[in-house]
């Protein structure tokens, strides 16, 4: 004979607190990968253990990132384009050094915090989207520095 097991919780939540978006499991490991209950899934919880997918979103992003950064040096040196975005000019005014870092640490640490996010419906509607863009971007940038 089965017995049947009843998971509702009955008793109040023994947390005293949530989770915050940094504890001490953050970059030290976890145990949780998921949001386990229905009644979570909308308040944006965090998680100990990030899965291989948004590893994969998060590189590619920082390689898109890098290929533009690259694709714009490349095409600001021909005389094809000057860079509009008014932060990175000014940077880009100080050497490509300066120029190629704070974009790939802007790109970084946004990176960071979306991972840090990754259960907010925004996050992932934006990561696709995001990629998105880049793509286009770079594939705009090809075709100027094709013609």
């Amino acid at each position: 004979m089965s017995e049947t097991v009843n998971y509702q919780r009955t008793q109040p939540d023994r947390r005293k607190r949530p989770t915050p978006v940094i504890s001490k499991y953050t970059f030290g490991g976890g145990r949780r990968k998921t949001i386990r209950r229905n009644s979570d899934k909308s308040a944006g919880i965090f998680v100990d253990i990030y899965s291989t997918r948004l590893l994969i979103v998060v590189i590619s992003l920082l390689t898109l990132s890098c290929v533009d950064a690259f694709l714009t040096l490349s095409l600001i040196e021909r005389g094809s384009v000057i860079e509009a975005n008014p932060i990175m000019a000014f940077f880009l005014d100080l050497g490509v050094f300066p120029f190629s870092l704070i974009k790939f640490f802007i790109t970084a640490v946004a990176l960071i915090v979306l991972c840090l996010f990754k259960n907010v419906s925004i996050t992932r509607i934006g990561l696709p989207v995001a990629i998105k863009i880049y793509l286009a971007v770079i594939i705009y940038e090809i075709y100027l520095y094709m013609i």
